[in-house]
């Protein structure tokens, strides 16, 4: 007996996502979200270069959407490129301070660094968000 529709697999509903965000950003490339989740999905596939490069286009277009700068900074950490992740995480928390998650990224590079000032302020920073 037939039980209803066949189910995809997750490997062949991320192609089609990311063809879906690409055909959205061609109708309309002020879709800030498109990029956001396009870049996400690209990492997620571990393709952490192009989400880079999307997210700088994107930036050029909306240089100050928080969300962009903090999604490019976890792209930018998963390349191992830790200094302008954290350049990315600061641009991030200057637009929006309210990111909490953000603070706890950068803390944790901060600390890494060996820079335990900068780390706890922003470890403080997270816990006072997260309340």
């Amino acid at each position: 007996m037939h039980s209803g529709g066949a189910r995809r697999s997750k490997s062949s509903d991320k192609p089609a996502a990311e063809s879906a965000y690409r055909r959205a950003l061609e109708l309309d490339p002020d879709y800030a979200d498109a990029f956001i989740n396009l870049g996400a999905l690209l990492c997620e596939a571990e393709r952490c270069g192009e989400a880079v490069e999307l997210y700088d286009e994107a930036i050029r277009r909306f240089p100050d959407h928080a969300l962009l700068y903090f999604n490019r900074a976890i792209a930018l950490e998963d390349q191992g490129r830790m200094s302008d992740a954290l350049a990315s995480y600061e641009t991030c928390l200057r637009l929006d301070p309210g990111l909490a998650d953000a603070h706890f990224n950068a803390a944790r590079l901060y600390e890494q660094r060996g820079d335990g000032k900068r780390a706890l302020r922003h470890l403080s920073a997270y816990r006072r968000l997260r309340g």
